[in-house]
């Protein structure tokens, strides 16, 4: 069953069951899931659960909802998103099955207060909220409670810190995507993980970049070269079917003739890369060059298997040394047949390594890639460094400007999803670190601190007041101040003076501060006029031990208090 869990404010550790259907959250008491925060609007948020699915819709709140630190409007929810409602954090839990009774004893329930979110049945108690024991958050299941393990009448049973809180939860069995992902993280990544432990995180990131340019251009060389190899054994072809031409074109008239003394190779064994020509006829006899007539080639088996297959056809092939061995038919007028057939063949033997680069020049080509890859990774290093150096700047700088100003929140807004679960987190501590300080205070203070006695201070004054601290941020106004100002306390709380929507009160307000900080056992006195009255306008600083101030008192009372006063 779904869940949402208070994490920090003046309900932290609260669980509250989603059931079935639309919920609307805010500090309203007709809501049905009411947080009683500052900063929360009256209806804040609406979740709906859908079976299995968890939607969200922002109520048009006066001060946000946060997606694990975004600020969104509205979408799907996800086991263990936080969800922010202004600076109250909340996260999305699965309760696992709750046992009716241990041993003899039975379990109590809770019946809901001034909450709708459980509607009564007659006969039937449905808590609110399951019990705000620590032990809760240590047993917070990932698997769905099956609608058998509640009570048939809807009631739904609360454990107790007594008990131990809820039982642990069931393992979910684990796909082959899971197991895999587990298998590196837990077997591989421990040993890079201690790398950045060891060294530079830097000099980590460089290594790595530097491993990868390696292993790339080696692996560009590997095609390179088949490539290369390719593109040699075609050229290759190419030469020695062109020298083969040359040749039986130049002898055609010798065929036609009969005079086969007059068969001539010497130009052809001329041309560069051409290790052996000859002329051979039919029958597989050297016909030319003159002093090897009558001899049976050393390529017999290239002349029997691919040029006589060929008949009157030019034919090539590659032979496993590294050559290249090409044939043209010479033809000649058959009488009988009355065409011309194929008398003798003109053979080209071509070697392939007068193409080939030597290694000196593979070498030249390996460092020139080698440079251009170093080049292009160092440009990748400083940009990839950068961009993981961002985020991180922008959370110190975030950090260090809320804990100048006091501030329970952060924001950043690049989208990484760990960094933003992390920032959620620090928002979190950032709020209950909040409550020792007096700036930020939300009225979730321990009884007894000096911060209490302000408030309580503040809601003793018969007029409209207002509890500002040393930087100008409001903390607190009575219930008399909006209903003389007009003006919402819920939308200027937790705000600087400029949320105050009247300028001349602004304007009022800033400088009674001026005066009471220079003189701090002064009350400063101003006049305001309101809606077409005129009132009187009071400050007074509350200082601390050392003399600072520590925050202002400011009232608004009619003119003729005041009066009565002085006189």
């Amino acid at each position: 069953m779904w869940a949402i869990r208070v994490l920090n404010g003046p309900q932290a550790g609260d669980i509250f069951p989603l059931k079935e259907g639309k919920i609307r959250i805010g500090r309203a008491p007709g809501v049905d899931l009411q947080l009683n925060a500052n900063g929360i609007s009256k209806e804040h948020l609406e979740i709906t659960v859908i079976g299995e699915k968890l939607l969200f819709t922002d109520l048009n709140s006066s001060n946000g909802t946060f997606l694990n630190g975004t600020k969104v409007k509205g979408g799907a929810l996800k086991l263990g998103d936080k969800l922010g409602l202004h600076n109250t954090i909340v996260d999305i839990v699965v309760m696992n099955e709750i046992p009716v009774a241990r041993g003899s004893q039975q379990k109590k329930l809770m019946q809901p207060s001034s909450s709708k979110y459980f509607p009564e049945k007659e006969g039937s108690a449905v808590p609110a909220v399951i019990s705000r024991s620590p032990a809760i958050h240590q047993h917070v299941s990932q698997v769905p409670v099956p609608q058998e393990s509640y009570f048939g009448n809807g009631q739904y049973p609360i454990m107790s810190d007594q008990d131990g809180g809820l039982p642990p939860a069931t393992a979910v069995p684990k796909n082959f995507s899971e197991k895999f992902s587990d298998s590196i993280e837990e077997k591989i990544m421990p040993g890079f993980y201690q790398l950045t432990e060891q060294f530079d995180f830097r000099i980590v990131l460089m290594g790595f970049v530097g491993a990868y340019v390696i292993m790339i251009t080696l692996m560009t060389m590997l095609p390179m070269k088949q490539i290369t190899a390719d593109s040699i054994s075609i050229e290759s072809r190419r030469r020695a079917v062109t020298v083969a031409r040359s040749l039986a074109r130049g002898n055609e008239k010798v065929i036609r003739s009969g005079d086969m003394a007059n068969f001539s190779v010497d130009y052809a064994i001329r041309e560069d890369g051409v290790d052996d020509v000859y002329v051979i006829s039919k029958e597989g006899r050297i016909l030319a060059p003159g002093d090897r007539a009558g001899s049976a080639p050393k390529e017999l088996g290239f002349f029997k298997n691919t040029v006589l297959k060929a008949g009157a056809h030019e034919s090539s092939s590659e032979f496993g040394d590294g050559k290249v061995g090409a044939a043209v038919p010479i033809l000649g007028y058959d009488p009988e047949l009355q065409q011309n057939i194929a008398k003798a063949y003109g053979i080209v033997i071509y070697n392939q390594g007068s193409l080939q680069m030597d290694d000196g020049r593979v070498l030249s080509l390996f460092i020139q890639m080698l440079a251009l890859a170093l080049v292009s990774g160092g440009v990748l290093f400083f940009f990839l460094y950068k961009m993981v150096e961002y985020p991180y700047q922008q959370l110190n700088k975030e950090l260090e400007s809320a804990l100048r100003d006091k501030r329970e929140s952060t924001q950043i807004k690049v989208k990484i999803p760990v960094l933003q679960s992390m920032l959620t987190n620090l928002n979190s501590l950032l709020a209950r670190a909040a409550t020792s300080t007096f700036g930020q205070t939300r009225g979730d203070l321990g009884a007894g601190s000096k911060n209490d006695e302000y408030f309580n201070l503040l809601q003793l004054i018969g007029f409209p007041a207002l509890l500002i601290d040393a930087k100008g941020v409001i903390l607190k106004g009575n219930a008399a101040f909006p209903a003389t100002t007009g003006i919402s306390l819920m939308n200027i709380e937790n705000q600087k003076l400029s949320a105050i929507p009247d300028q001349a009160m602004q304007k009022n307000f800033t400088e009674l501060m001026q005066i009471a900080s220079a003189m701090t056992s002064q009350l400063a006195k101003d006049s305001l006029e309101i809606s077409g009255t005129k009132f009187a306008t009071s400050c007074q600083a509350a200082t601390t031990a050392t003399g600072e101030v520590d925050c202002y008192f400011i009232t608004i009372s009619p003119m003729e208090s005041i009066e009565g006063q002085a006189a």
